[in-house]
């Protein structure tokens, strides 16, 4: 007998009751045989620990950059509730993440163009529901991930401010993490709690450090040092700097509806800073290009084995 068919046996014995036969089937998931390789989309995601340190400011951005660099990106609001990516796009979505994961829409219905080109699956916003998403939510979410990413070369992840779940989880199927922090001691504390809550579940996570609204050129390096330091002390994980974007006032003048402001104002500090983002990491994420990954270590896969364990 298999240990997929011992494990059912077992299931079907008494005292596990439903909860404990729903676990077990859940687990049974990693003993079956994995799909060969596959192409599949570097996966970024970019988290804040705190919200208002520009983090879907950031996001949108390098999608529009990514997208002008020839690569093939699709852009996702993961904040489920508080979603606003669609109006740093300039687009008006008429179905959101709620119906797809509702089964009232596919994929592609639900997918947007935006003026500057990359796709966006945009987020819910103001839905209560969708700031809790149940485990069926999150394994109906991890199957359109891993869709998208085989069709891609670069799976954006716009996740929502802290350490929510379904946040974190969000994190551990990513292949990289950028961290978005701002100088001040408050958002670089908040910034140590998410690298303290991902390394406990995978000590492995690869981080990237931006820090953004920077007054002086170097205090976001200065910064980073303050904060890696921490993590390597007392994690035990390795950070890596990404860059620093500047405080700029063409930012805080930029008003919704208007193109991104890498469109807009290609000139402006922060644009050229952002391009050099962009520079550094192709060359971290060796080119931003699809690779060829195991059946059970794509996307998908790593959504299904973290959850089980939040």
């Amino acid at each position: 007998m298999d240990r997929t068919a011992a494990g059912r046996q077992a299931a079907s014995r008494g005292g596990l009751g439903p909860r404990g036969r729903g676990l077990f089937g859940r687990l049974l998931e990693g003993l079956r045989g994995a799909p060969a390789q596959k192409q599949e989309a570097v996966s970024i995601a970019i988290a804040s620990g705190k919200g208002g340190t520009g983090k879907s400011f950031l996001a949108t951005s390098l999608a529009v950059l990514l997208h002008r660099a020839g690569r093939r990106t699709v852009l996702v609001d993961c904040d489920f509730g508080l979603a606003c990516d669609h109006l740093l796009l300039g687009v008006k979505p008429s179905m959101t993440l709620q119906q797809l994961l509702a089964g009232q829409c596919t994929l592609d219905q639900v997918l947007v163009t935006s003026p500057c080109g990359p796709r966006l699956l945009p987020g819910a916003s103001g839905v209560r529901r969708m700031a809790t998403p149940t485990d069926k939510d999150l394994l109906a979410f991890s199957r359109e991930l891993g869709t998208l990413a085989a069709g891609e070369d670069v799976l954006l992840l716009d996740l929502g401010a802290g350490i929510a779940p379904a946040t974190v989880l969000s994190m551990l199927g990513a292949d990289w993490i950028v961290l978005v922090t701002q100088p001040e001691i408050a958002a670089l504390v908040d910034a140590y709690a998410v690298v303290k809550c991902v390394a406990q579940m995978q000590q492995n996570a690869r981080f990237l450090v931006v820090v953004n609204r920077v007054g002086t050129p170097g205090r976001g390096e200065l910064a980073f040092q303050r904060l890696t330091e921490v993590a390597r002390q007392h994690v035990g994980v390795e950070l890596h700097y990404l860059g620093e974007i500047p405080d700029d006032d063409a930012v805080m003048q930029h008003r919704l509806g208007q193109l991104p402001l890498v469109a807009s104002e290609p000139e402006a500090p922060t644009s050229v800073a952002l391009l050099a983002l962009v520079a550094r990491l192709e060359q971290i994420c060796s080119g931003l290009r699809p690779r060829e990954v195991a059946g059970d270590a794509g996307i998908e896969a790593r959504f299904r084995q973290h959850r089980l364990f939040l």
